[in-house]
This record gives C-alpha cells, structure tokens and sequence, in this order.
C-alpha cells in the first residue's frame, strides 16, 4: 500500500520545499493530512485537472452555509468545507506529481480553484460579520451590512496584484518581471509574515475558525480589510517599478 511518506517522497522536491515551508501551517499541517488524502485517489483513474475542478464543490457549499447560517455550528460546518477545499488543493498537485500527469492547463485549473476560494473566504466573513452579533457591534458607527461591502473589498484586492502581475509578466514576456512578489523562497521575514497571515490555506484560514468560533468576524473583517489593502499597494509597487 503506497504511504503518506512515499508521497512526500515522490512529491516535494528540495526547490519545492524551500518555496512551501515560508507558509507554515499549510506546510506543516495541511500538506501532511493531504498526503493521506491523496492515497485513495491513486488507486483511482481520476486525473489532477479533475480533482481541482472538484475541490471548487466544497467551497461554493461552504459559502452558502455561511451565507445562511444560523447557528455556530453551521459556520464550523461551512469552515471545514473551505478546509476540505484546502485539502485537495494539494491532493490535485500530489496526484500529478506522484503519477507524473502533467498538464499545461493544470496551473490553471490549481489557481482557478485557489483564487476562487480567496475571494470566497474573505467575502464570507464579511458576511458572518454583518449576520451575526459580533465585538464591535455596540460601537460601529454604521449599519452591519457594510462589513459585506469591507469583506468584498477584501476579497477584490486580494485578487487584483495577482492580476496585474500576470497581465505584467504576458506583456513585458518576462517570467521574472514580478520575482519580488512571486519568488516565496526567498522571502525575507515581513514577507513570510505577510505570507501567513494572507495565506487561505494557512494563517488567515485558521484566523476564519478563530473569528467564527469566538464571535469576532467583524474584526476579522475589519483587520484583512486593511491588512490585504496594504498588502495589495506594496505588491503593486513592486510589480510596476521601473525594470
């Protein structure tokens, strides 16, 4: 029977190690229960590209639930939905890496599912937010409904440097054109920093369960409103410097 640890084997390179472990909890924690989660999909035909396209199944359900969640069970039941995301988020690149199925389209359909469920996490919680009695509810100076508008911002800018350092590498034809936002294994601490606490597959996914569990969405909200603001205006200072 083929082990978790000969799918590490099999699946993380040095290069890839010194990339991934800057992201710690997606390392230490998610990838290791990944492996054992990708063992049944190798006895199976069920190729990686499809496996990405599944894991985008339990983030659309997740959002519902948390979108007409009424109780704190039902947004734990919607977090681990978006857990469950995140666990075949690296089942799919272990499947490819072990069977040696590699795709041009496969780094599509992998940042497909990934960007989808930035935008989904942070959006929710903006929801949970304004739907739920939260930290800041008996002093906010405006109605509970607007930490919707905060978490869809949130999610916008999350989003957008990606963007633009895409459309930044397509027309200036280099793949090095955006190293100082993309190049993880050469992080400094800010960056590693920043990484975590961004990461939906790492810190700012455990911050979710935190923020649900403890009734404090609205500063979750609040917070990685301005925190990815920030993140999205350093980012694109270096994505559009001079070359």
């Amino acid at each position: 029977m083929i082990t978790p640890k000969q799918i590490a084997d099999a699946t993380m390179s040095k290069e890839k190690r010194a990339t991934a472990k800057n992201d710690l909890l997606a390392f230490y924690v998610g990838r290791p229960i990944s492996y054992v989660l990708t063992i049944p999909f190798l006895y199976t035909n069920i190729k990686p590209n499809t496996i990405s396209l599944i894991s985008i199944i339990p983030q659309i359900i997740g959002f519902f639930v948390f979108y007409f969640a009424d109780s704190k069970l039902a947004l734990i039941i919607a977090w681990l939905m978006f857990f469950l995301w995140n666990l075949l988020d690296g089942v799919d690149g272990n499947v490819a890496r072990y069977k040696k199925q590699f795709s041009k389209l496969g780094s599509v359909y992998d940042a497909m599912s990934g960007y989808l469920a930035s935008a989904l996490s942070f959006f929710s919680i903006g929801i949970v937010a304004a739907h739920f009695d939260c930290l800041f509810d008996d002093s906010i100076p405006f109605e509970k409904d607007f930490y919707i508008v905060l978490g869809g911002l949130s999610a916008l800018f999350t989003l957008f440097p990606r963007l633009i350092m895409h459309k930044t590498i397509s027309t200036l034809m280099e793949k090095d054109a955006a190293n100082d936002v993309a190049d993880r294994a050469n992080f400094g601490l800010v960056k590693t920093i920043a990484l975590n606490l961004k990461s939906t597959t790492g810190g700012a996914q455990l911050l979710m369960l935190v923020a649900v569990l403890f009734d404090i969405s609205d500063a979750f909200t609040v917070c990685y409103f301005l925190f990815n603001t920030l993140v999205m205006l350093a980012s694109l200072k270096s994505i559009l410097k001079e070359k």
